[in-house]
């Protein structure tokens, strides 16, 4: 893996926000207690909020990474959320959903005071569908430069190994590009993935430009068949009723 110059290399705190599962407090058993030793290995400043509901989370989105920028001045704050996860958004420790429209929300204010280099990595499973929060068409505003996550269901364990050696090679000049296929294979799984703002609404906007074509095609099929059978000739072959068989 080639390593960026020293000079070009991203200066960055961890921020974890983190809302386990019942059994995880249980079990005393927290992902932030395992990232924060194998950050600061690597001399990488980092901090977490737990957040057992909406109203703590949303506080330590907006008031906890705000504190945690003004002790860490000149540094690109990483939020890692830590989290149940589906494909519709998170779920927080006391059952409460967050979606991703309501996130995008969230996010918006604080990566258009950092000029658009929020960076966001999701340990949740199905956490890359975050990626949805940057595919609305009619608003030019991200919430987010670029996102890390993992499209399906990682296990408590390769979600933390994953992200643990994913900050170590980031701390040590390595490119996220490379970054992020080593995360794979050191957790042994291979739907760890990372996009950026940008590249997110952009495949969407041909994925819609796409299933726009498709439905033309539709239409013109449609049309085609209606001078098969025409819609009167269809509709009186429907009320007559079908011959049964004594």
């Amino acid at each position: 893996m080639t390593l960026a110059p020293p000079d070009k290399r991203m200066k960055f705190f961890v921020y974890i926000v983190e809302s386990p599962s019942a059994n995880d407090l249980y079990q005393g058993r927290t992902e932030a207690d395992l990232l924060r030793k194998a950050i600061g290995l690597n001399q990488i400043k980092c901090a977490s909020r737990t957040a057992i509901s909406l109203e703590a989370f949303v506080k330590a989105i907006r008031v906890g990474l705000q504190e945690e920028m003004s002790a860490n001045p000149g540094m690109v704050p990483i939020l890692h959320v830590s989290a149940h996860g589906f494909s519709e958004g998170i779920q927080l420790s006391n059952g409460e959903i967050i979606n991703w429209t309501g996130f995008r929300e969230l996010l918006k204010p604080i990566n258009q005071a950092l000029g658009g280099t929020l960076f966001v990595c999701m340990s949740t499973c199905e956490g890359y569908s975050g990626s949805r929060m940057a595919m609305v068409l009619d608003d030019p505003d991200y919430p987010f430069f670029a996102i890390v996550g993992n499209s399906g269901k990682p296990t408590w364990s390769e979600a933390a190994v994953a992200f643990a050696c994913f900050y170590h090679l980031v701390a040590n000049g390595h490119y996220i590009v490379d970054a992020v296929p080593a995360m794979r294979v050191a957790s042994g799984n291979d739907e760890f993935f990372v996009t950026t703002a940008e590249e997110a609404k952009q495949g969407y906007l041909d994925f819609v430009a796409k299933r726009q074509l498709d439905t033309q095609a539709a239409v013109s099929e449609l049309q085609e068949d209606a001078k098969r059978e025409p819609p009167n000739e269809l509709a009186k072959r429907l009320r007559t009723p079908a011959h049964v068989s004594p």
